[in-house]
């Protein structure tokens, strides 16, 4: 079946979701594009730090549409036993080892990742005096130091960027039920990939 064969099997309200969190990932990543190209900042080509982060959590809302991605290209299943069998589970199964370069690899299922994927890295929060403070990762800090300088710098002087707040905000406004509870990233696409498979059974 195709993407949009079993997004045609959920409930209106899933269906609805779907379509909401495809145009906010969209806009995220637009954001997050400009925000780069006005700072400088990028992730370090192949690097796959931030997929084998145990702090990376997402929503069962947000992989939605990426279980019923998986689940079209009939890989559903078999990431299911990853996620069960898995001796690494800090990395995310979509993340796939360059065959050559060990060190390198990349996202399996990009267009479909979550926010906090598109966010990582680019994004801001509040201190206590109310002033944006750059949030990146380490890689950036370490290889990319005088380019946080001055993209702090920037932020201050009022500098717009994408906000880890007000994306967390309308994920919850999309799905306030599966929108809210974070989880490890591989555990939130093993609900997902469950959650969309028990509506494909429930329609044959």
């Amino acid at each position: 079946m195709s993407f949009d064969d079993i997004v045609q099997k959920l409930s209106p309200t899933d269906q609805k979701i779907i379509t909401d969190m495809m145009v906010l990932f969209d806009e995220t990543s637009r954001r997050t594009k400009d925000f780069a190209q006005q700072t400088g900042l990028k992730c370090k080509k192949g690097c796959g730090a931030c997929c084998s982060t145990p702090e990376i959590e997402t929503t069962v809302a947000e992989v939605l549409p990426l279980a019923v991605y998986l689940w079209s290209q009939g890989l559903a299943l078999a990431k299911l036993d990853n996620i069960r069998s898995s001796s690494t589970p800090n990395t995310c199964i979509l993340y796939e080892a360059d065959p050559i370069n060990k060190t390198q690899g990349r996202c399996s299922a990009y267009a479909y990742r979550p926010g906090l994927c598109r966010l990582f890295g680019f994004t801001t929060r509040t201190d206590k005096h109310g002033k944006p403070v750059l949030m990146t990762c380490k890689v950036i800090k370490e290889n990319q130091s005088q380019e946080c300088e001055r993209t702090q710098e920037k932020l201050e002087k009022g500098l717009k960027a994408p906000s880890l707040a007000e994306h967390t905000f309308s994920v919850m406004n999309i799905d306030p039920v599966y929108g809210q509870k974070l989880f490890p990233i591989n555990q939130a696409i093993r609900q997902a990939i469950e959650k969309v498979g028990y509506s494909i059974q429930q329609m044959k």
